[in-house]
């Protein structure tokens, strides 16, 4: 009797260990599957067939409602250049073909994913490996929907009907706080039959300037609506006045600069173009031609390559300024040093006769007493040779366009 039940004893224990184990396995599979299971979704490839980039899902989306984990694999043939994990807030949703939007270029491709519960993710991999992700709206606000528009708060002279890619006819506004706080900023909508629409991106958290030190809003000086980036769609610039009320001059409105370039079915604020404007250009140069022009110069044009190598080579350890001025007829120019009694500056004047290079002439004119000048009044300090293919400068020491220069600039432009 004893016998029989060990045996059934030994039976039992066994069964419990086979159910323990089948449970432990199913608990292992499960886990796999919800955390760490990839599953090809979509590939693309580069035209030339070169690179390969693939989107992959990583498990299961968190329950009920939570984000779904993904994977970028960017392939060389059968050389993997780099992996990129994200997360995509999709409503509890798994990854599908119609996450991502894929665009190739000559030296990386960029991925678009969209989400929906969150902004669009703009993801750059570049075929030597880096990687540059950010979000495309950086600040989130939340607006009601079916919003009226409040007439009260249109500052009229700023907004404008306007044709505005996929939105057709809209009504741009340049709308004025509520004034609920001191610190809140003009924000900028688009309506329809007095509907608003749609919200450009806030620039600053909150729409509240209290913790940036550009001061309290004044005013908006100028609005424009160009395709800057030569992608056949209208972006937005506006010219926006703050006062910080700090010192003598604390009363008097300082322009800043905001560009809104579309994207998809909104728009996007360019942090870094607009980085690139306020430090390079003079603040009573700033309007909206001026803004077009300086932007035709650093993305389509080699002078402004030109400017910024000079200044590189000769001028930047020597602490001066590099700030981009037009004059009347619209030639570009680069400050260089500036005060009440003298002004510095670099000029494009033309091609070298061998069409090699770029040359500039560096200006120093003396001011009249009321501050204005006149570059037929300026004395030559040096005449500059870019090398458009080599990106290398040479000094002419030439004081004079009739003056000799030295020998290495005659090898580099084929003129004395």
């Amino acid at each position: 009797m004893i016998l029989i039940m060990k045996k059934y004893f030994k039976v039992i224990i066994c069964f419990i260990g086979l159910v323990c184990a089948m449970i432990l396995i199913l608990g292992i599979s499960f886990s796999y599957i919800t955390n760490y299971k990839k599953i090809t979704i979509d590939t693309s490839n580069s035209p030339d067939r070169k690179y390969e980039l693939t989107l992959q899902a990583v498990g299961e989306p968190d329950w009920p409602f939570g984000s779904a984990s993904g994977r970028l694999v960017l392939m060389e043939s059968k050389d993997k250049i780099s992996q990129t994990d994200f997360e995509l807030d999709n409503d509890g949703g798994s990854i599908t073909s119609s996450c991502w939007k894929v665009t190739w270029y000559e030296d990386y491709v960029e991925v678009i994913l969209s989400g929906e519960e969150q902004f669009d993710e703009q993801v750059i991999l570049y075929f030597d490996g880096t990687k540059d992700i950010q979000q495309l709206t950086d600040i989130a606000v939340d607006y009601p929907s079916g919003e009226e528009l409040d007439e009260s708060r249109v500052i009229t002279e700023q907004s404008f009907d306007v044709d505005l890619n996929g939105w057709g006819e809209v009504r741009f506004v340049s709308y004025l706080p509520t004034y609920d706080t001191l610190w809140e900023d003009v924000s900028f909508v688009l309506a329809k039959d007095n509907q608003i629409v749609y919200h450009f991106p806030a620039y600053f958290e909150n729409n509240s300037t209290e913790n940036d030190s550009v001061g309290m809003f004044d005013s908006v000086e100028a609005v424009g609506f160009h395709d800057i980036d030569g992608d056949g769609a209208k972006d937005v610039i506006v010219i926006v006045n703050y006062v910080t009320g700090a010192g003598p001059q604390g009363m008097i409105p300082r322009k800043t600069i905001r560009i809104f370039g579309s994207q998809n079915d909104g728009f996007v604020i360019q942090h870094d173009l607009i980085d690139e404007l306020m430090n390079n250009m003079k603040e009573d140069d700033i309007s909206i031609s001026a803004i077009c022009d300086y932007v035709t110069l650093i993305e389509t044009d080699e002078i402004y390559d030109g400017y910024r190598t000079i200044y590189q080579q000769y001028f930047a350890d020597e602490g001066c300024d590099f700030m981009i001025s037009y004059s009347a007829s619209g030639n570009s120019r680069a400050i260089l040093n500036e005060n009440e009694e003298i002004i510095e500056f670099l000029a494009y004047d033309r091609l070298s006769e061998n069409e090699k290079c770029e040359l500039y002439v560096l200006y120093r004119s003396k001011k009249n007493a009321d501050g204005s000048w006149h570059i037929s009044e300026a004395e030559i300090l040096d005449i500059f040779a870019y090398n458009v293919s080599t990106k290398d400068v040479v000094s002419s020491g030439k004081t004079s366009w009739s003056a000799t220069g030295n020998e290495k600039y005659y090898e580099v432009t084929g003129e004395k």
